[in-house]
């Protein structure tokens, strides 16, 4: 009897095995996978004519837009730090009903009068805060001029003519970089002119020169071919292009924070906000590297692309 009763039991548990195993068979594999959300647009709006200068901070974008389902628009100007034209195109995109936007602000005061009105349209601004915007993820621009400007203290002889160098001087962020700077190398001694552009005189006339971000950088050496008197360069911003004249001696020093991390946490707040999640605003790290110091252990993050 007991057998019998055994038996009975486990053949009702093949039964209940077989069934759930059809049933899975016939429930479509969709509701199976967990479901995932929503893919999310988001528009990336820089203030220079092509990308190339941030194509570590893109691909920082990019491995975010995998990682959190977004997809990205990449916007650039036809005239560099044209704001007119940035404001133009976010107006398009709003109107497009993207989910969000990542924009390097041309004119940060412009910007701000704007998102004014657009409260329910969510930008993330890079390289300068700005009021407004539902999140910032920029570098401690204080930081950056007071760095690079002791740096030149501590290299050139007292009393130096230095050059500071801004192309773009309604950017929030760069300007406080270029008075932080200021303020630390005239309370030194230095005899200190600031200039929106390069120019084979001001040049000859420096014995130092900082260029507060990438673009001005570019410009100054455009220019060094024909400048006799040779100035120390210092710049901000560890793109390709200045690392790679960093490690030739191009460049004295410059000061790196990650620009792969800066374009990676940006597209992650900008996701969050377009799902209504909560964002954070998020202030990177600086650090000065010198020539020669290129591959130190603790640079390679500043300098190379480096999952956040």
């Amino acid at each position: 009897m007991k057998q019998q009763s055994r038996r009975i039991w486990q053949i009702f548990g093949l039964a209940l095995l077989g069934a759930a195993m059809v049933l899975s068979l016939m429930i479509p594999e969709e509701l199976l996978r967990k479901a995932e959300p929503e893919r999310v647009e988001i528009s990336i709006l820089i203030r220079q004519t092509e990308s190339s200068m941030w194509s570590i901070a893109r691909q920082g974008m990019e491995q975010a837009a995998e990682d959190f389902g977004a997809e990205l628009r990449f916007l650039t100007l036809s005239r560099a730090n044209d704001s007119a034209e940035q404001i133009s195109l976010l107006r398009r995109e709003v109107k497009m009903n993207v989910d969000a936007a990542v924009v390097v602000p041309a004119n940060s005061a412009e910007l701000e009068i704007c998102l004014e009105t657009w409260k329910a349209f969510p930008i993330v601004t890079l390289e300068s805060s700005v009021q407004g915007a539902v999140a910032c993820v920029v570098p401690d621009d204080k930081a950056v001029g007071e760095l690079l400007a002791q740096q030149m203290v501590q290299e050139l002889p007292k009393e130096s003519g230095v050059l500071l160098l801004n192309s773009c001087v309604e950017c929030a962020g760069v300007d406080l970089r270029l008075q932080s700077a200021r303020q630390v190398l005239e309370q030194e001694g230095f005899s200190v002119q600031v200039s929106q552009s390069p120019t084979v005189e001001n040049l000859n006339q420096a014995d130092g020169v900082l260029c507060l971000e990438p673009e001005i950088l570019r410009q100054t050496m455009d220019q060094m071919e024909q400048v006799e008197h040779t100035p120390r360069i210092y710049s901000a911003g560890a793109t390709n292009a200045a690392v790679a004249q960093l490690e030739t001696g191009d460049i004295a020093a410059l000061a790196a924070w990650s620009e792969y991390a800066q374009g990676y946490l940006a597209v992650k707040q900008a996701v969050c906000a377009a799902r209504g999640q909560a964002v954070q605003s998020c202030e990177l790290p600086v650090t000065v590297v010198q020539e020669g110091d290129t591959y130190e252990p603790d640079h390679q993050k500043f300098l190379y692309p480096v999952y956040p």
